[in-house]
């Protein structure tokens, strides 16, 4: 029995490699590359390895056949890989836990992109599929059912006891190593191997209670920020916030030129009354994560950008700016132009104080753009809801749809023709297509603003992006065309991770130019401007604003606009963001 149990073992020691090796080479894209990270980091491969072994022996201790329990095991890893290989290619980041809850929403926008099956993918399937069908050489284990349990929790629980050292070992190692750099998540996975990133990332999902936090303390921070006597008389102007899907402007890109501006509506607002650009934490996906950090002045950088605010923080009791509204009279909407169940918002907007939320099941015949509902059609819908709704002031929140990604097909409604050296045919139809796409919604927002240019009623139009568009696969042509220089450092991320925004009005608010500000931040300027300071968090967010500008896991702006590491950070600015995780720890209320 312990000899067949032995030769077992050594046959799935062998196995698992087999497996492990064409799971990091798919996700690596290189069947001999991969040796190089054996060498490099060879602790992280050796615990890789380990898992993966652990994980077989025991599946095949739990099942009567070796084979069967390495065929399940081998094709849950790989299909992990192969997923993670395809969300590597369509957004420039791998798989990660956070993923996992949202696979209705990937599977729905799936349906919108063009994925092919890759040579690499077919490949590595092949030869893991070799090494599994390999299992059924061993022979099953007498066994009774009470040791075969007993064997499958001694596994399980080797399993995640090595997987917890190994991916806090591996951390630490790393960050020593990393100096001031940022350690991105695909850096993460490319040094310490999918299955450790992954625990990794498992890991920083936990949220930890801010050093030093008490509710006293919190108290204590945001007590001069009450005011006394607060402005009771502030317009209560109208507030339509467009949340533009993927918008950028595409004339920062050097060397390419456009027979016509995409955003010439959008700059010349931008010039007469308020603009700047918002820092995010989130690229090319994860809309809503942007949204949350608006709506609430939360930052989902304490929390983890991989978590789904809407989905794990956001409930009844959670403050917001429509709440902060509802109570000055304000009747709350929401508009979408997708599915209401998407990110869970039909959900969450309840909680955050959305009275009224009409998607895109809720439109009848809407213009559609790229197959999405236009930017138009969501205009239109607006400006029903204000001419309905005239008994109070109107707070509206949009979030747009029909720029997002892929940009594989073809769409040239406005004409805009793109030229540029060395762009390839395959570039330029991409940069077409959003090109036209963006222009729709640069003219949807001059119509609205057009249309409240002859209201009596003071009324302010927001608009900013969620995030910059993946424009191809892994920022290639952000790189190509020297918007980054390719290290994904802070000057790199400075500009991945930004977008612009603009705050009109029609009752002679001042224009100015806030520069870059945290996404956290928007909403709170945005009631500062209009007169509102009832609100000690907000409130505070004004007068943080003054010490860092923006902050994240990408990097930091401090107050004079420089552009620095965490790392960098005086102490009072450590101290600055350490008081901001713990008031906004005491709004979530996760004690």
């Amino acid at each position: 029995m312990k000899k067949e149990f032995y030769k077992m073992g050594i046959l799935l020691l062998v196995l698992s490699y087999s497996i492990l090796y064409c799971g990091e080479a798919l996700l690596r894209q290189n069947f001999l590359g991969i040796f190089r990270w054996m060498m490099e980091y060879p602790f992280s491969f050796f615990i890789n390895w380990m898992l993966l072994w652990l994980l077989l022996l025991g599946a095949c201790v739990l099942c009567k056949k070796p084979g069967r329990g390495v065929l399940i095991v081998g094709c849950i890893y790989m299909t992990f890989c192969v997923i993670s290989f395809y969300k590597f290619i369509i957004s420039g980041e791998y798989l990660t836990p956070a993923d996992l809850i949202l696979a209705g929403e990937a599977a729905s926008i799936s349906k919108e992109m063009n994925i092919q099956l890759e040579r690499h993918v077919v490949i590595g399937i092949l030869l893991s599929l070799i090494s599994m069908l390999a299992a059924y050489r061993c022979k099953p284990l007498s066994l009774r059912r009470k040791h075969r349990m007993v064997g499958g929790v001694l596994f399980g629980t080797l399993f995640f006891t090595t997987a917890i050292i190994g991916a806090k070992v591996c951390t630490s190692h790393e960050e020593v190593q990393k100096e001031e750099k940022s350690l991105t998540i695909n850096k993460q996975y490319n040094d310490n191997g999918f299955m450790i990133g992954f625990t990794q990332e498992v890991v920083d999902l936990i949220i930890e209670k801010p050093e030093g936090y008490s509710e006293d303390t919190v108290k204590n921070l945001l007590m001069p920020y009450k005011v006394d006597n607060p402005n009771n008389h502030f317009a209560k102007p109208n507030i339509i916030m467009i949340m533009s899907e993927s918008l950028f402007d595409l004339t920062n890109l050097p060397g390419i030129s456009y027979s016509e501006n995409p955003l010439a509506y959008f700059q010349n607002y931008g010039e007469n009354y308020v603009s700047g650009s918002i820092a995010t934490e989130v690229y090319g996906g994860r809309t809503c994560q942007t949204e949350y950090e608006v709506l609430t002045g939360h930052s989902v950088y304490f929390t983890d950008p991989q978590n789904i605010a809407y989905m794990k923080l956001v409930n009844e009791h959670t403050p917001s700016i429509p709440k902060l509204l509802q109570e000055e009279g304000y009747k709350t909407f929401a508009v979408h132009g997708y599915e209401k169940a998407f990110f869970s918002r039909d959900e969450a907007y309840k909680d955050l104080g959305i009275e009224t939320f009409i998607a895109s099941e809720d439109l009848i015949d809407p213009t559609l753009a790229r197959d999405y509902v236009s930017d138009d059609a969501l205009v239109d819908k607006v400006i029903e809801l204000y001419e309905n709704n005239q008994n109070e002031p109107l707070f509206c929140h949009v979030v747009t749809m029909q720029n997002h990604m892929p940009y594989t097909d073809i769409y040239t409604a406005n004409g805009i023709h793109v030229e540029g050296d060395n762009l390839t045919a395959e570039e330029k139809s991409r940069l077409t297509t959003y090109a036209n796409g963006v222009k729709d919604s640069d003219k949807a927002l001059h119509k609205l603003i057009a249309y409240f240019e002859q209201v009596e009623e003071p009324t302010i139009i927001v608009m900013y992006g969620d995030h910059l568009p993946a424009l191809d696969e892994n920022y290639e042509l952000y790189e190509k065309f020297d918007y980054i220089e390719g290290n994904f450092d802070e000057a790199d991320c400075y500009k991945l991770y930004q977008t612009p925004f603009i705050m009109w009005n029609n009752y002679n608010l001042p224009a100015k130019n806030m520069g870059v500000i945290d996404a956290s931040y928007l909403g709170s300027q945005m009631l500062h401007y209009i007169g509102y300071d009832k609100d000690p968090y907000m409130n505070y967010l004004i007068e943080v604003n003054k010490h860092l500008k923006a902050y994240g896991q990408n990097f930091q702006i401090d107050q004079d606009g420089k552009l620095k590491s965490l790392e960098a950070l005086s102490k009072l600015e450590q101290s600055v963001l350490n008081n901001l995780w713990m008031i906004q720890y005491n709004r979530l209320a996760l004690d």
